[in-house]
């Protein structure tokens, strides 16, 4: 069965045009010296959109630009070399893109040398682009850094939380950046958030739906110079949430998708290709894996899809319970649960969109009796959520239960807020969270959810005193913070793994300051978090982001 869904996977994205787009080569196992052509830096005409490097494996990674002012086939160079001045080249790689795949390129580059940086340029009649720095990973390692972001609307704000990542003498340097989805919206100006106001409207002005539509967005994001930047400082593991196609989508439609706008899986098919044309990632499936040696196994997963089944309506439907429903497609949750059964890893993580953990509901007199005013922005349940899925969350907890699998950390976006927690199972023969706790009860797993990038939280006066009052009636939950746009660094070691929660003070502003509010640990071998007291690292900073 497996071998008919990779076949039809093949085929389909052999439909979209894009099983050709990978260019694989094998570089020189030694560095050689090339005598270089002279040439022009060129970030406006021909390389506009930046450089990019994404899916770093042991001996490969991913390197991406975009060509600009060409002709119907145009010639490209990519040099690679070890040192930043381009001199100590490692490969020199002639390609050719087309408007087949909107003039962008991407070059798988295998035959590197494990936990090695690279530096790369691009070439097109004599101009060169920006020299990207990018890394590999390694077979063998004992400690691993990664950024973790997720929903970046352009419209929203400046994308200062991308700025904040490349300031290394603040917030240090990472491995990779872990994109975890709603890289872009889909959406016209002032349906979800006024870009006029910053000059940030939304290319093109409309509810994206075609191929075209999908292309111009992803072009417009590129440009942005705080993301052009990090991009061209780190390789990105990235995934998509609904936004690339569009809102709360599944596998056979989407809430912000109607007859109007034609069918489903066309769009969908037109974003699937823009993003694969667009993004530093392998093309083929979206759900993969990556080692950092015997220290960490990283799964990415797509919770919107590959597979998920519609979201239900209300938390008390009765389909909400059905054993055969499924977030993750049946595939891919074999692939995950076949993969979690076998690690032999220190630590392993789940890379994914949607909160894990449960979220026990607030009722109305709750709320009122805490003097929280009630909004209609407060969510009790979330159904599109793993709330909405217990059955299939409950088959990855008996699978950590049954093989006693430790040391499981999941990885969370798409909420625009910042959580951590302990995972328990879910609540059942009467058992609360709290008697869990209280019986010592050891939990399963932790989760660590990233805020946004620029979507909008929660906002005063409700943010706070809901911050304060959630984990009381959730008291897995060890950090609740509603209203903050910014990252989260993720630390790993064999015998810790540790998540600072940094933020931005705006996003209206060029001039930010960027601050750690928050860190928690959990031991190897505990699932359990705790907390680092000693917090106060901040730094102010002021950029051009038209540049």
């Amino acid at each position: 069965m497996t071998t008919s869904i990779n076949n039809a996977r093949r085929q389909f994205f052999k439909s979209l045009g894009l099983t050709a787009s990978v260019v694989g080569f094998q570089a020189s196992a030694s560095p050689f010296n090339v005598i270089n052509t002279p040439y022009k830096l060129d970030n406006e005409r021909y390389f506009k959109h930046g450089v990019a490097s994404g899916d770093p494996l042991p001996n490969a990674v991913i390197l991406w630009t975009r060509v600009s002012a060409v002709d119907a086939e145009t010639p490209v160079t990519l040099y690679v070399a070890k040192d930043e001045a381009m001199t100590s080249l490692v490969l020199k790689k002639n390609v050719t893109t087309t408007e087949q795949r909107d003039y962008t390129v991407k070059v798988d580059v295998t035959g590197l040398t494990p936990d090695t940086t690279y530096y790369y340029q691009f070439e097109v009649n004599s101009f060169r682009s920006r020299t990207g720095t990018t890394k590999t990973a390694p077979l063998q390692a004992n400690h691993a850094r990664f950024a973790v972001v997720s929903c970046s609307n352009y419209p929203e704000g400046f994308f200062n939380v991308y700025h904040a990542l490349t300031n290394t003498n603040a917030v240090g340097s990472v491995d990779a950046v872990l994109h975890l989805g709603d890289y872009l919206y889909e959406y016209a100006e002032d349906e979800y958030g006024d870009g006029s106001r910053l000059g940030r409207a939304p290319l093109p002005d409309k509810e994206i739906t075609a191929l075209s539509d999908y292309r111009t967005r992803h072009a417009q994001y590129k440009t942005d110079p705080d993301l052009a930047l990090l991009h061209a400082s780190y390789p990105f593991i990235t995934v998509w949430d609904d936004h690339e196609i569009t809102n709360d989508a599944h596998r056979t439609g989407a809430e912000n998708h109607n007859e109007g706008e034609g069918d489903y899986q066309l769009r969908k098919s037109y974003a699937i290709k823009a993003y694969y044309e667009w993004m530093p990632i392998r093309e083929g499936s979206i759900y993969r894996h990556f080692a950092w040696g015997e220290l960490l196994d990283l799964y990415m997963l797509d919770t919107r899809i590959e597979g998920r089944d519609a979201q239900v309506d209300t938390p008390v439907a009765a389909e909400r319970y059905d054993t055969n429903r499924t977030l993750l497609g049946n595939a891919q949750e074999r692939w995950l649960l076949d993969n979690l059964s076998t690690s032999t890893a220190s630590w392993r993580f789940l890379g994914q969109q949607v909160m894990f953990g449960q979220f026990k509901g607030i009722n109305a007199p709750n709320l009122e009796a805490a003097g929280i005013p009630l909004t209609k922005d407060i969510i009790a349940l979330n159904m599109d959520q793993w709330d909405g899925y217990p059955e299939a969350r409950q088959r990855i907890l008996d699978v950590i239960k049954a093989y006693r699998i430790e040391n499981t950390v999941v990885l969370t976006g798409d909420i625009h807020t910042s959580w951590g927690m302990e995972i328990f199972e879910d609540s059942s023969n009467g058992y609360t969270y709290n008697d869990r706790i209280r019986l010592g009860e050891q939990p399963l797993a932790v989760e660590f959810v990233t805020p946004s990038v620029t979507s909008p939280g929660l906002s005063d006066p409700v943010a706070d005193p809901l911050a304060t009052f959630i984990p009381t009636m959730n008291p897995h939950m060890k950090y609740v913070e509603l209203k903050s746009h910014g990252f989260m660094i993720v630390d790993v070691t064999h015998q810790k793994v540790t998540c600072d929660w940094w933020y931005v003070d705006t996003i209206e502003s060029a001039k930010y300051k960027a601050f750690l509010a928050k860190s928690l640990y959990t031991i190897n071998g505990s699932q359990r978090l705790s907390e680092h007291k000693s917090i106060g690292i901040a730094f102010d900073y002021t950029h051009n982001p038209l540049k």
